[in-house]
């Protein structure tokens, strides 16, 4: 019976080391899938994952680069004007006596704001060509000739309107003038 013993026991023990093999391999086959997953991801991961920036520098350049995308995409998106009711006026040039400015002017604004827009078209009858009319007698013939005065004209405008409008009704954008006319 021992005999028998040590029999089963020796032909268990080729069967037993075979199975440890077994279980030895597929335990480095899934080690090795591990590995290569990790060393897939971990690359792609650190590539696509932004790195935060190191010092405030850093934060103040992209910040300032940001807002000199946004503003430049501001000034070259165009918005809505009030072209179909432009203002028209003509005015004495201030210090002449024969010489006289035809003009016309519409604004620009964020076409979204559509409450703007009917304001604008609404007080731009009377309101709003009274103040044209009152600033533009004001100026010399100097300032309304000067092309570089006449961007100044165009601010100063764009802050009056501005400045007539509600609170919280929004902004004009920019006065432009469609027709300049000096005589």
């Amino acid at each position: 019976m021992a005999d028998d013993k040590k029999k089963e026991a020796a032909s268990a023990a080729p069967a037993g080391e075979g199975g440890d093999g077994k279980k030895k391999g597929n335990l480095f086959l899934t080690v090795g899938i591990v590995v290569g997953i990790l060393a897939i991801y971990a690359p792609v991961t650190y590539l696509l994952v932004p790195k935060p920036p190191a010092n405030e520098e850093e934060i103040a350049q992209k910040a300032k680069e940001d807002s000199l995308r946004l503003v430049s995409e501001a000034a070259t998106k165009m918005g809505a004007v009030t072209d179909d009711t432009p203002i028209d006026f003509v005015v004495n040039i201030s210090g002449t006596e024969d010489r006289f400015l035809k003009a016309s002017v519409v604004f620009e604004y964020d076409e979204k704001n559509i409450a703007l827009g009917a304001e604008l078209r609404k007080r731009a009858p009377t309101k709003y060509k009274d103040m044209l009319i009152k600033h533009m007698s004001s100026l010399s013939l100097t300032e309304i000739t000067d092309p570089l005065e006449r961007d100044k004209i165009c601010k100063d405008l764009q802050r009056m309107i501005n400045a007539s409008l509600p609170t919280k009704m929004g902004e004009v954008r920019s006065v432009m003038f469609t027709t300049y006319i000096t005589q």
